[in-house]
Order: structure tokens, then C-alpha cells, then sequence
């Protein structure tokens, strides 16, 4: 259901029109793979009284367009799940709480993303390429567009006329863990508590897809490499090009048990990219504002994740520094508006 009215027409057009600065890629689907019984699980009427309410914190409005067989009440149905599962696991704890979010959803015929660039009435622009009824995919892309906008992408100074990614295949590998975690999460949800009648059963596909995902040989690393060798090797790469999908994807399958052993660590990506000048400084110094901007009781969580690299890198970062953070609590400020962002490719 619509939260709240954000002027769609006007808003969506100047949107399209504009094609602002954005982040986000291409995002693959499963090869031959349809829904399961369609025909049969669509059963008429609409959401059930007792159905999972969505989150009042994020106000999620599906523009119309070209979504193919796609129904903008069924893909506002899908995305309200989305966030109803992946948002609570970034809300820190100790009473901090994050800021309500506006978010409006448009069809896009190239590569998903966010917009830096916010609406008329200040809310987020995401364009996803999911169309018909591939409901795994809308809830794939969403969820990797929502992790940008909570881990605070747009909090980053233009250095140059442009925003600085020599550290953004890090939050999009971050973006890609929340995908699959999310698709795990939906299947498990969905399978005792569907939003709808019309997808009784289809719980499973989530997994599926989330599996067919992990099972891509690019995610993993050849024969007896180990994440040490590949990421001295493919750290420069990253750093020049944060879109190489195939390499945060790798990056992502090794995050991913990580955060699967403990999901508490979702709370810290809140205050990720504290500073508007950390997205330009060197990998480990911007891993350590992340860390100096957490409560003293959370840097212990933002260890867990640098580990990994920390052996890794061929330059060893510095000790981390042990003083107060500059802020109490996680921000989503207004970030720069521009053409900004990454080159579109196309959707497989």
C-alpha cells in the first residue's frame, strides 16, 4: 500500500529525463528459470487482513511504467518485504535510531541503480530493471539498492567535478552480501507468511535464486588461490573500476559467512562513510573513519569485517585509532547532485 503521496507524475519524469549520477550494476537473472505454477498460485483477492504490514520507517512508492506483466501493487507488495527484512538489521542498537526513508521506484531499461540526485520532495530515486513477474530478481535489486542509500552513499564530496570510487567496490560488494542475505531471509519469511495468497509456495524461488547466484564459478576462488593472493592481485583493479561485478562478487561470497555468523555486524554499515571526505581517502584509512565513526561499543564489529583485507593488502593499513567518533549517530545527509556515477551497461 502507498504510504504517502510523492508526486509520481511530475517526479518521475523530471527523474527519467535527467539520468542523474547514480551507483548500482547489472544484475544478472537464472537462465531458463520461470515462476513456479504461476497459473495456479494466482489466486484472486487482495492482501489479507492478518498480511505482514509494511515498515512505516520507509515509504516506498512504485511509479507506473513499463513493467511488463509486472503490477506496480504486487512489486510495491515485493519491495515492502524487502525492506521489512533487511532494514532492522542495520538499526543500531542502544536507542539510536536511523532516519525515515522516501523512496520512489521507476523501470529502467539498463543496469539498476540509485540516484544521487534526490526527487522534488527529497526522496530516493531507485530504476530497477526487473520486469514481468520475477519477483526474486525485483526483491535481488532492490535490496542491493537499499543497502546504498543505508550505508549512506551519498554522503561524499566531489573531488574534481565528480564523486570519488576508488573505495566503492567495497560498498558494492557489501551491497551484493545484502542481496543474498535478503533472498535467504524472504524465502524463510515467505514460506510461513506470504504477502498475498498469489504467492503461496513461491518462498523457494528465493533460495533458488539466491543458490543459482552462489553457485556462479566467478564467485569463487580457482583451484588453490587463496583471498590473500587474489586480492593483492585484483586490489588495483577494484580501485580503478568499482564496477567489475565478477570481482565484488567474489569479494561478496567471502562476506557473506561473515555476516551470516553475525548479523549484528548490519548495524555498523550504518555509519559507513561518515566523512563527505572519507570516499576519497586510501582503502584502510577509509576503513578507518568507518571504524572512529561507530559507538566505542561497535568498532569490535567493523574489525571483523577489515580482517579480511588486512592480510590481504600489500600495504598493511596503520593501527586503527582509538579516539572518540565525531558523531553519536548514523546520518543520511542530502549528497551531491551531478553526472556523477557509473556507466550504464546492459542487463543480462
Amino acid at each position: 500500500m502507498v504510504a504517502m503521496a510523492l508526486g509520481l507524475t511530475g517526479t518521475a519524469t523530471t527523474a527519467m529525463a535527467r539520468e542523474a549520477g547514480a551507483v548500482g550494476f547489472a544484475v544478472p537473472a537464472i537462465p531458463g528459470v520461470s515462476v513456479p505454477g504461476a497459473a495456479g498460485l494466482d489466486i484472486p483477492g487482495a492482501l489479507g487482513s492478518d498480511s505482514p504490514a509494511p515498515d512505516p520507517r520507509v515509504q516506498i512508492v512504485v511509479a507506473a511504467g513499463n513493467w511488463g506483466r509486472g503490477d506496480p501493487q504486487d512489486i510495491q507488495a515485493v519491495l515492502d518485504a524487502v525492506a521489512r527484512e533487511f532494514r532492522p538489521l542495520v538499526t543500531p542498537g542502544n536507542g539510536v535510531t536511523l532516519p525515515s526513508l522516501k523512496i520512489l521506484v521507476l523501470p529502467r531499461g539498463t543496469s539498476p541503480r540509485v540516484l544521487y540526485e534526490r526527487g522534488a520532495e527529497g526522496e530516493y530515486v531507485v530504476q530497477l530493471t526487473a520486469r514481468e513477474d520475477r519477483w526474486f530478481q525485483y526483491a535481488y535489486q532492490f535490496a542491493h539498492e537499499l543497502c546504498h542509500v543505508l550505508s549512506n552513499f551519498d554522503h561524499k564530496e566531489l573531488q574534481g567535478g565528480v564523486v570519488p570510487t576508488g573505495n566503492q567496490w567495497f560498498e558494492e560488494a557489501l551491497c551484493e552480501t545484502a542481496s543474498l542475505v535478503t533472498l535467504r531471509r524472504l524465502a524463510a519469511s515467505w514460506d510461513a507468511r506470504p504477502p498475498s495468497r498469489k504467492w503461496l509456495g513461491y518462498g523457494p524461488m528465493f533460495a533458488e535464486y539466491a543458490g543459482h547466484l552462489l553457485g556462479e564459478s566467478h564467485r569463487h576462488l580457482a583451484g588453490d588461490q587463496t583471498f590473500d593472493g587474489w586480492f593483492s592481485e585484483n586490489q588495483a583493479a577494484l580501485r580503478d573500476n568499482p564496477y567489475l561485478r565478477a570481482k565484488n562478487e567474489l569479494v561478496a561470497t567471502r562476506l557473506l559467512p561473515v555476516f551470516e555468523r553475525d548479523p549484528t555486524l548490519w548495524q555498523v554499515i550504518a555509519y559507513l562513510n561518515p566523512s563527505p571526505a572519507s570516499a576519497g581517502k586510501p582503502f584502510f584509512e577509509y576503513l578507518e573513519d568507518w571504524q572512529e565513526a561507530c559507538p566505542p561499543a561497535a568498532r569490535a564489529q567493523v574489525v571483523k569485517v577489515v580482517r579480511m583485507f588486512k592480510v590481504a593488502s600489500a600495504a598493511p593499513p596503520k593501527p586503527m585509532a582509538k579516539k572518540k567518533p565525531p558523531v553519536s549517530q548514523p546520518e543520511v545527509p542530502v549528497g551531491p547532485a551531478g553526472p556523477v556515477g557509473q556507466q550504464d551497461t546492459p542487463s543480462q
